[in-house]
């Protein structure tokens, strides 16, 4: 037999490797009592050593790999590790905090050989069997439960796609996980004040009616040179920028998916190979500094600073799949007498089943982690990206809660959205149905766990899945059975859908979404309420990261996703997975307004639609300030990863950038008024809150949904809060609204174009250019019984 490179570059002979392998019995095991009494995963420090602990129910053998340089071809050492029910462990003494290690795994598909070594075949059977095992020694794997790993892994080492690429060898080319030294980073005093603040749900400005989210991507947010932070790119980045959103009025940012992610994974990030460790590429620790041992301690530096600009942090997580790689092929083009005349070819995706890649979970079990179709060679697909997880068997279960408490606990994490969130209440091994009662799968575990109660932590929802369960999951999610008030919120989109059609001038709603704006506008009390949720679970959007801007919503009437500058693959490898003609939703219900003045005179009725309606509004980062996509409304892609893609500061901070300027302010001011009007705007009951009646234009009930003016009008209580009325015209021409009588009412919202165009080319010629003057919140008194709306705007009054 040829002796792997490896060995022979290291000067090594089989003997060599076989004395290094022989080691193991040098390293003493814990006993059954202490490993229970332990119940940790992953590496525990315990007295001189090292505890390992990981899961596999079909592994036959996993061995632990010792690494003093991460980059090395070969560990130090090599231990077999003890079995003790599915859980394999092994204490190694002599070693710390800073340690580098990986697992290998033989099971059933491939079972230990003695004659093999790294990079060889002997034991082999099948890349994957009957029982659906994938397992592969020569592929070095992740620990599930490993809270940093040195960098991404090296594709010019090794591959790690099983198949043809079975024999080539992954322990030099992977990513090493890290024995991580716990609390190395030191709070800021405010920080103790913080999390006694999370433990009380009434607490001031963080009550659940108080949230005001802006979603934003980890790395694109500052990547720009003209952010003006010192780390751009980069956790520590986003903490620099934490003036700036306090400034806007933001109280939560929600960050795009922050756990380590393969580096062709995409740009957006939904693909995770571990869900403990913060991506590296995403810190200056590790691409500054290369000291990946210290990107948690940067995570955590920028959730402090965040927090003390009283600024909440939920982050985006992915339980629903993950990132190991494969099914992955170039399209091929065939010829079909069936296509369409003038289409001679048709792309499809060869996917064969023996080609995947072996990252961590997959490699360690792949039949206990991932969801298989019924002959267990592929996987079930109700996410629409492969690799669908198994989020009700137990080792999946389990990761889930242990990461989530992980980052509450350790990282002081304040809420989390989960992507896909259908899938987690899906019937393991019946992918097909969800559960009668949502509190018998893992997100009934996330509702009543005790961790995320006691800290409030924020539960958002991605309602649907890719599996056709789109519209029947939005509403269905659980609420608490033993704390009032605490429940999964989601996103709505029937609110976005709504929404954009009426603003868009009627652009058809399907049979799915609500023809009562009603209903959207005060918390779609029919999704939320009938298992006990306030509105607030309502997280209202008009636009996300998947999807148009908001300024392109109201400048292109079709997405713009080929070739261009944020999906360059389109360009220059038409034939790539990741330039597909479908991507993105083709149903946006957008329009291409044409005049910059009236695209804008929008963008502030969608801004205003989210800051006058009960819920959680959430504004998609850079909407502030006009940014922009091109049309394109799925930059998802890893070559989106670029200066197009990313928030061009620059844009909008130019002297001359006057339009923008009057967007963010415009923004900022409004979202103080709905602050300071939580008692109408954000209710958190049902019925509760300053009471309104739905008016027509003319003052009297007869409200008629079906066409574009109507009048929301919340009357004097007698409790010290102000009468508002709120005038919404969508119809193409202007529409006179009788006022509610018996009061003086000042004009403080405006979102016609004339305050933005006409007035300061006329009246205003002298005024501050760069200031929003759509929003006055000291008022112009309206002398007038009545008021003309001018077409396509939306005007609150309030009786000062």
């Amino acid at each position: 037999m040829i002796l792997p490179l490896l060995l022979l570059l290291a000067g090594c002979t089989k003997d060599d490797y076989a004395q290094l392998y022989e080691t193991e019995a040098k390293a003493p095991s814990l006993d059954f009592a202490d490993i229970e009494a332990l119940d940790l995963m992953g590496p525990t420090i315990v007295d001189q050593g090292v505890n390992f602990a990981v899961y596999s129910h079909n592994a036959e053998r996993v061995d632990l790999l010792l690494f003093d340089d991460p980059e090395s071809e070969r560990p130090v050492q090599q231990f077999e590790m003890s079995r003790v029910g599915d859980v394999f462990n092994l204490y190694v003494e002599g070693i710390g905090y800073g340690q580098h290690y990986g697992y290998v795994a033989w099971g059933p598909n491939w079972p230990y050989d003695e004659a093999w070594v790294p990079g060889q075949i002997d034991g082999f059977q099948a890349d994957v069997d009957a029982q659906g095992n994938r397992f592969n020694p020569n592929k070095l794997l992740i620990d599930p439960y490993a809270q940093a790993v040195h960098r991404d892994h090296d594709w010019s080492k090794g591959s790690t796609a099983t198949g043809p690429g079975r024999t080539e060898s992954t322990w030099g080319a992977a990513a090493k996980s890290i024995v991580l030294e716990p609390d190395t980073y030191e709070w800021s005093a405010n920080e103790t004040d913080w999390l006694a603040m999370r433990r009380d749900a009434d607490a001031p400005g963080h009550g659940w009616d108080d949230l005001i989210i802006y979603e934003v991507h980890p790395k694109g947010f500052t990547m720009n040179a003209a952010s003006g932070v010192d780390h751009p790119g980069t956790f520590r980045g986003i903490g620099e920028k934490a003036a700036y959103l306090q400034d806007l009025g933001i109280t939560a940012v929600e960050l795009l998916p922050v756990h380590e992610k393969p580096l062709d994974g995409g740009y957006w990030g939904y693909n995770n190979l571990n869900f403990f460790a913060p991506e590296v590429s995403y810190s200056a620790a590790f691409t500054v500094d290369q000291r990946p041992e210290e990107v948690m301690d940067e995570f955590k530096w920028m959730v402090d600073e965040l927090h003390q600009h009283d600024i909440e942090v939920i982050v985006d997580v992915v339980y629903n799949h993950t990132g190991e790689g494969g099914f992955w092929r170039q399209k091929l083009f065939y010829d079909d007498i069936d296509l369409d005349p003038g289409i001679s070819a048709e792309a499809v995706n060869l996917d064969p089943k023996e080609v995947v890649g072996l990252y961590s979970f997959r490699g360690l079990d792949n039949y206990e982690y991932y969801a298989h179709t019924e002959d267990n060679q592929t996987y079930w697909n109700n996410t629409g990206v492969g690799n669908q997880t198994r989020p009700n068997n137990a080792p999946m279960e389990r990761l889930i809660m242990d990461s989530l408490r992980f980052y509450v606990e350790e990282l002081h994490v304040d809420g989390f959205r989960f992507d896909l969130a259908g899938i987690l209440g899906e019937q393991d091994l019946n992918y097909n149905e969800w559960y009668a009662d949502p509190n018998e799968s893992v997100l009934g575990d996330i509702i009543h766990d005790p961790v995320m109660q006691e800290y409030n932590v924020r539960m958002i929802a991605e309602p649907w899945t890719a599996g056709g369960w789109y519209g029947s999951l939005i509403g269905a999610y659980p609420n608490s059975t033993d704390t009032d008030g605490y429940g999964m919120s989601e996103w709505n989109a029937h609110f976005r859908d709504w929404w954009r059609s009426f603003l868009n001038e009627g652009i058809a709603l399907n049979h799915a979404e609500p023809r009562d704006g009603g209903a959207v506008i005060t918390g779609s009390f029919d999704n939320y309420a009938w298992n006990g949720r306030k509105p607030y679970a309502s997280v209202n959007f008009i636009t996300a990261h998947d999807g148009f801007t908001l300024y392109d919503m109201f400048s292109f009437t079709e997405k713009q996703n080929m070739c261009g500058v944020l999906n360059p693959v389109c360009c220059d490898d038409p034939a790539s997975a990741w330039c597909e003609t479908e991507s993105g939703d083709s149903h946006n219900r957008s329009k291409d307004w044409g005049d910059e003045a009236m695209k804008r005179q929008m963008m502030r009725n969608a801004f205003t639609a989210m800051m006058i309606s009960h819920g959680t509004p959430m504004m998609l980062g850079g909407d502030e300030y006009m940014r922009t996509q091109y049309g394109n409304n799925n930059a998802y892609s890893t070559q989106a990863d670029n200066e197009w893609n990313w928030f061009r500061w620059g844009e909008w901070q130019a002297t001359n950038a006057t339009e923008r300027h009057r967007m963010h302010d415009f923004v900022r001011d409004l979202i103080a008024f709905r602050k300071s009007h939580t008692h109408a705007l954000s209710p958190t009951e049902y019925g509760g809150g300053q009471q309104f009646t739905w008016k027509s234009p003319n003052n009297d009930d007869s409200v008629n949904w079906g066409g574009k003016a109507v009048m929301q009008h919340y009357w004097d209580e007698g409790d010290g809060h102000n009468q508002l009325a709120i005038l919404i015209n969508m119809e193409a021409g202007d529409t006179v609204f009788t006022l509610p009588a018996g009061v003086t009412w000042y004009r403080v919202v405006d979102t016609q174009a004339w305050w933005d165009d006409g007035y300061l080319t006329g009246d205003g010629s002298g005024e501050d250019q760069s200031a929003s003057h759509n929003i006055s919140l000291a008022g112009e008194e309206l002398s007038e019984a009545t008021f003309t709306v001018p077409a396509h705007s939306i005007v609150i009054v309030e009786a000062l």
